[in-house]
């Protein structure tokens, strides 16, 4: 190993990570890793701040192969910093979750709207009450799909051993069968016997969750 091989080594193991999560998380793959960890070759260039983010440490510091000698109060004054000047401030402050926002603001408005013209024009507040719940519901499968395509988010959760698609596949497909429950049961009078299709669905999430965590573990296999 080299300097910059065994700080990332040194790096990856106090993150709990396997090299094939940091391959993962990173877009390459497990043997590249591996190369640089034992000196064998050096990551590109544009993947040394990726790296350094993953990691909590500077591109210097990864090329020099050790943490300054004032890391510690950096990363002290650093965090005194992000709590100042992020105080109040959510993570919406990103383009797609603003986006994500103003759509499902969008989506609960019409629903609200179509809900009070039906009833107020037509009288039909029943069963058209169930519009403003499913409206609800739809905002969190638009929240969910925004998730699974936002880069930024799904390199943070492998980063930290998460598998990004498993919750994003439970959410939607708790979602789905509520709002299928709901529209089933106002429409249809159908509350029985079809709540077994949200039993349905968490059992449906349950078997998604182990397939994840088989996978999750073979790939942590495949690292040191």
């Amino acid at each position: 190993m080299n300097d910059f091989g065994e700080f990332l080594f040194k790096l990856r193991k106090e993150k709990g990570m396997t090299q094939a999560e940091l391959a993962q998380a990173l877009g390459v793959t497990n043997k590249a890793v591996s190369k640089w960890e034992t000196g064998e070759a050096m990551p590109e260039t544009a993947l040394l701040l990726p790296i350094s983010r993953i990691f909590g440490v500077s591109v210097d510091e990864l090329l020099d192969g050790k943490r300054s000698e004032n890391a510690d109060a950096g990363v002290e004054q650093k965090s005194i910093k992000d709590r100042i000047f992020t105080r109040g401030k959510g993570d919406s402050e990103t383009l797609p979750e603003k986006i994500c926002g103003a759509v499902c603001a969008a989506v609960i408005f019409c629903g609200i709207t179509v809900y009070f013209l039906l009833g107020i024009l037509g009288g039909l507040w029943t069963p058209y009450w169930v519009i403003i719940p499913v409206s609800a519901l739809f905002c969190g499968v638009i929240g969910v799909l925004f998730d699974v395509f936002n880069a930024k988010k799904r390199q943070t959760k492998l980063a930290r051993g998460e598998n990004p698609y498993t919750g994003a596949i439970c959410g939607i497909l708790m979602l789905v069968c509520t709002i299928t429950y709901l529209l089933l049961g106002a429409f249809l009078s159908l509350w029985h016997p079809l709540w077994i299709i949200v039993v349905a669905g968490a059992f449906a999430c349950g078997l998604v969750a182990a397939v994840g965590e088989i996978i999750k573990y073979k790939r942590k296999g495949g690292g040191r």
